[in-house]
């Protein structure tokens, strides 16, 4: 030991060295103590849960576009129905206003309201019965 000689501020040279030389580490190392078996099993439920409730919405929402999908076919399909149906209205107003001319045209007498015409019967043909001629 040194003896300092009732000086206080002088310290022991010895001591810092042999504290910086030398300097003791420790790693505290802790160990997870596994998970209980019931415990997984918990964890492992709830996992499937989960998955079970997300495939769930993920089929509720395919089953929605496909109702959209077929929604919107359908209503594709209802506008060229009505195209057509607006064309053969247009179709049938052309025809009607034709028939007149055209008949006019072949020769045939448009009868007036005072003037009936009459259709003479050849010797060969029956009437028959509506039953029989839808046959």
């Amino acid at each position: 030991m040194v003896q300092t000689r009732g000086n206080l501020a002088v310290r022991e040279q010895e001591q810092r060295q042999s504290s910086q030389q030398y300097r003791q580490k420790t790693t505290v190392v802790t160990r997870r103590a596994e998970l209980p078996m019931r415990e997984k099993m918990l964890y492992l439920a709830s996992v499937l849960v989960a998955v079970a409730l997300c495939s769930i919405v993920a089929w509720r929402y395919v089953h929605i576009y496909d109702l959209n999908h077929q929604i919107a076919t359908i209503q594709s399909e209802t506008n060229q129905i009505n195209k057509d149906i607006a064309q053969a209205e247009r179709d049938k107003q052309e025809l009607r206003q034709a028939i007149v001319p055209t008949a006019l045209s072949m020769g045939l007498v448009q009868a007036t309201e005072h003037e009936p015409i009459f259709v003479e019967r050849k010797s060969g043909e029956e009437t028959q019965p509506a039953a029989e001629g839808s046959n």
